[in-house]
């Protein structure tokens, strides 16, 4: 890609939606398609679209985007970017659970394949970051799970779905293993993101022409 170009993302995601009843809370998934254009400059264009609702569409443009072609792709630079603004080790945050929340925040736009191969190995680096093996996501695509459990109220896991071959992010899933006061049986899912498409187009409007799902 050239300076110039514009990020294209398309995922399809699945999100738990809250109703709040006589105090506690009822929750359904709601699917979602959204559509994410990016440049280095910080211009963003989001596309939302919904089975039950008009499609909405967002956009702004900030300063000091973080842009996913010039962040290191060396193991050890990568990690320690991933880590800088790491909550302090007297908190409680688990490392793993850090890496993991940066990797899905840079996933809102395309990832080049060197930098998509050094997210794989730094999370699968981590002692806590269990393989579960071979599993199949959402939109059919062959893959190996990689998975993290945590407590910051009801327990959750977090699966990370992964293109063996590439390192590319294929999914990602966060599996409610306690209730807390929702009223769902569990293991339940929270939310399920499939990074179907991604590529570099000319302008903020634009989608690849030929763009197969990673």
């Amino acid at each position: 890609m050239t300076a110039d170009q514009i990020s294209y993302l398309r995922t399809r995601e699945w999100h738990l939606n809250v109703i709040v009843e006589n105090g506690r809370g009822a929750a359904a998934l709601r699917e979602e398609e959204n559509e994410y254009w990016s440049a280095a400059d910080g211009r963003v264009r989001i596309l939302e679209q919904r089975p039950d609702s008009p499609t909405a569409e967002h956009s702004n443009r900030g300063s000091g985007v973080e842009w996913a072609p010039g962040l290191p792709t060396d193991v050890p630079g990568l990690r320690a970017y991933l880590l800088k603004d790491a909550p302090a080790a007297s908190r409680g945050v688990p490392e793993t659970l850090v890496l993991i929340a940066s990797v899905q925040r840079l996933h809102n736009q395309a990832v080049p394949p060197a930098l998509a191969r050094a997210f794989f190995e730094v999370l699968t680096a981590q002692p806590d970051l269990m393989r579960t093996g071979e599993v199949t996501d959402r939109a059919g695509r062959p893959g190996v799970g990689h998975a993290f459990d945590f407590s910051f109220g009801p327990k959750r896991r977090l699966t990370l779905i992964f293109d063996e071959t590439s390192g590319a992010l294929l999914a990602t899933e966060e599996l409610m293993l306690e209730p807390g006061r929702l009223r769902v049986e569990v293991p339940a899912v929270a939310s399920y993101v499939l990074y179907l498409e991604q590529g570099w187009v000319p302008g903020m409007s634009d989608r690849p022409v030929a763009s197969p799902a990673r």
